[in-house]
């Protein structure tokens, strides 16, 4: 996760410095915690955001996962990937 190349995913042009700041602070501050301590952390942080203002897009969020999913076995990845499908699916509902 030490590896910085996320920075240059196009899903990133035009992001505001606050929200590149946010972003920064999820993947650093989840170097080093277990996949299950990674999500919970991701969650609790964006919801911090949120309370800001400061809301993801889809392809945001799947790129803060993609890279927090480096290094993590093929189970774990299953396991982030479901949770993701059930929120994204949560999330369409309230929607309607």
């Amino acid at each position: 996760m030490t590896n910085n190349k996320w920075m240059d995913d196009s899903v990133l042009n035009g992001i505001s410095n606050e929200k590149l700041e946010v972003l920064t602070k999820i993947i650093e501050g989840a170097k080093g915690m277990e996949p299950k301590q990674m999500f919970t952390y991701f969650i609790q942080q964006s919801n911090i955001a949120g309370k800001k203002g400061i809301n993801f897009t889809n392809a945001e969020t799947d790129l803060i996962l993609n890279v927090l999913k480096e290094g993590m076995t093929p189970e774990e990845i299953k396991r982030i990937d479901m949770v993701k499908q059930i929120v994204n699916s949560l999330s369409k509902k309230k929607r309607t």
